[in-house]
């Protein structure tokens, strides 16, 4: 399961039953869908010549 952090934003995959347990009853978290990694980046386009 994902968790987010509400305070910082970061997102932990945690698959031990009892930090599930603790994470859900913690108002500072919420459980999110699973994410996916941010694979598909625009390319950087390298500067043309002029002239």
């Amino acid at each position: 399961m994902f968790f987010r952090n509400k305070k910082t934003g970061l997102v932990w995959e945690v698959v031990d039953e009892d930090h599930i347990k603790r994470l859900q009853n913690d108002d500072d978290y919420e459980e999110v869908k699973e994410e996916k990694e941010q694979s598909k980046q625009t390319p950087k386009k390298s500067p043309t010549k002029k002239g």
